[in-house]
């Protein structure tokens, strides 16, 4: 398979997108109950690190959707030739939190583009950067990454082993939990619910775990540890794919004062995500 073009695409770079909307608790009410969370740890007035991703939604028609069940046709997704579209990572940095029940806006731009060759071929990442605002002052911001990748088939190296924990923890994971995330989240991809088509066209053994759904747990985990801490950053990289069928085991350990490190774990050993926090104390 041949590279895609990228120069064609960078007239894509200078796209914007805004969006704004009231933020409403009920998302965060589902989420809560989908994570099975204690009343303790569930939102009340502000939403914890992440759950921004309950809001400012994709509202791509079904029509549009590619093979795949992707929003193909997004304002900022410009159309890279290769057949499968992953999450790869994020970094995402917290001013204020949010306040529930009041209006916010989001910008969002294609911060960068950029091409390397793989186990599978071509690959193309591509860099989102969000803006969220609310009350004038900027409360997020977020670069978040994609990767685009050509068709199963070559089988991807072993996932290097996880890290020796100082503290682990289990979510339990089943097909209730990806369909709840997927539809929380309306995010679409097939190989989240279709078992046929992850196991048949995509190459997967079972349906996948979100990338994004790995990165709440983990950011949950370390809140649920560090109830006092005030997270300032947040850093994911996705390493492999963590499979539906089993609990997810999370590790963490600290890294030093104001930082600490946690990954998922697959069910071989390997580290499926990792994350770093970055964090004082209250």
């Amino acid at each position: 398979m041949n590279s895609p073009d990228l120069d064609a695409l960078r007239p894509w770079l200078d796209r914007r997108d805004n969006a704004a909307e009231v933020l409403s608790p009920v998302p965060a009410q589902c989420l809560a109950a989908t994570l099975d969370l204690d009343p303790a740890a569930q939102p009340g007035t502000v939403l914890p690190p992440l759950w921004q991703w309950l809001h400012f939604l994709d509202r791509t028609p079904s029509a549009l959707l590619a093979s795949d069940g992707s929003p193909r046709t997004r304002l900022l997704l410009p159309p890279i030739d290769l057949p499968q579209i992953m999450w790869a990572g994020a970094e995402i940095e917290f001013h204020q939190p949010l306040r529930l029940g009041e209006p916010a806006s989001r910008q969002s731009r294609i911060a960068e583009m950029t091409g390397k060759s793989g186990s599978r071929g071509p690959m193309v990442f591509l860099t989102h950067e969000h803006r969220i605002e609310q009350a004038g002052a900027i409360a997020i911001v977020e670069r978040s990454r994609a990767v685009f990748l050509g068709p199963a088939g070559t089988a991807a190296g072993a996932p290097e082993p996880a890290p020796a924990p100082e503290r682990e923890r289990q979510w339990p994971i089943d097909e209730s939990l990806l369909f709840r995330f997927s539809a929380l989240t309306f995010n679409s991809h097939r190989i989240h619910y279709d078992l046929a088509y992850t196991t048949g066209v995509a190459g997967y053994p079972a349906l996948v775990v979100h990338g994004p759904l790995q990165a709440m747990l983990l950011a949950e985990t370390f809140r649920q540890w560090h109830p006092q801490a005030v997270v300032e950053r947040l850093e994911f990289r996705a390493r492999a794919p963590l499979f539906c069928g089993r609990p997810a085991t999370v590790g963490g350990a600290a890294r030093g004062p104001g930082r600490y490190a946690l990954w998922t774990v697959s069910a071989a050993g390997g580290c499926s995500m990792e994350c770093l926090v970055s964090f004082r104390e209250s």
